[in-house]
């Protein structure tokens, strides 16, 4: 977590994301509510660590926006952004129910064993009408898998269809599905080419039974992942320093958030419906169906 805290204000990766994120989300909220732009919709942005994508919604002007974290530090930290709505809370022990307009999980799902609960969990938590919305962002792609998956406890990645599909099992209309990070997914695989692991014999629960309902916790940077094999933990420990939220040289940061911006107000005319087919992560929108 104090990794986490003093990368996203510097490594390009964090500020591009947070950017795009807000620039999608933020003109569907307008789209729903063009009376004051979303800007008092009751948001939830969990498992949001730090809360450094809370922070920037705050910022502009979004202003009944809560945080909702496991991780006691992560609240710590959110605190000094001077976010004042904060709840420690387990995402598959939900202490909320019919309370929010709009639900953020921004690389989320992908540390939780049964992400069909956690959706369903997140949906009890909306509102019960046809504007509530939930946005989810992922990290994409199986042959992007790497040693930093593992090392940061990620259960899977997902394609497009796949998270679409198992958002709409659990209930949502999909308002906007976007591969995001398109222009650095060639350094991504390189990245996943020269610290390789082998991926997870364990995947999304979209085909598995509704009834497996594990007793997990949404710890998203230091559960263990205990069905790791012994050679996946080596290759991740192996790689551990280097694969750390630490920004690259100063030149090479500012020419990556560059490229990244440039891709994001691209995005930014594209309509919501329309995605290039791959990219390094991947931000889905759903209306809550009544």
């Amino acid at each position: 977590m104090d990794m986490l805290y003093l990368a996203e204000n510097k490594h390009f990766w964090h500020i591009a994301r947070r950017e795009f994120i807000y620039q999608e989300i933020s003109r569907i909220l307008a789209s729903l509510y063009p009376q004051d732009n979303g800007k008092s919709t009751k948001i939830l942005d969990l498992g949001a660590g730090t809360g450094s994508v809370t922070r920037h919604f705050l910022s502009q002007g979004f202003n009944n926006i809560a945080l909702g974290e496991i991780h006691p530090q992560g609240l710590e930290y959110a605190k000094t952004y001077g976010i004042k709505d904060l709840y420690c809370m387990d995402l598959l022990d939900v202490p909320f129910a019919d309370e929010f307009d709009c639900i953020f999980a921004f690389d989320v799902l992908e540390h939780i064993d049964d992400d069909l609960v956690a959706l369903k969990n997140m949906k009890s938590m909306l509102k019960n009408n046809t504007k509530s919305l939930l946005a989810l962002s992922v990290p994409a792609h199986k042959w992007l898998w790497n040693a930093h998956d593992v090392s940061v406890h990620h259960k899977r990645r997902y394609t497009k269809n796949e998270l679409v599909a198992i958002m709409q099992q659990s209930g949502f209309d999909i308002v906007c599905a976007k591969y995001f990070f398109i222009s650095i997914t060639p350094l991504l695989w390189v990245r996943a080419l020269l610290h390789s692991a082998p991926y997870p014999t364990q995947d999304s629960h979209i085909a598995k039974s509704q009834a497996s309902q594990q007793n997990n916790t949404l710890d998203s940077h230091t559960e263990s992942s205990e069905k790791s094999s012994t050679n996946t933990e080596s290759v991740a420990e192996s790689h551990k320093e280097e694969l750390r939220d630490t920004p690259p040289p100063a030149l090479i940061n500012k020419a990556l958030l560059g490229i990244c911006r440039l891709e994001n107000k691209i995005q930014h005319y594209l309509p919501q419906n329309l995605s290039a087919p791959f990219g390094g992560s991947l931000l889905v929108v759903g209306r809550s169906i009544i």
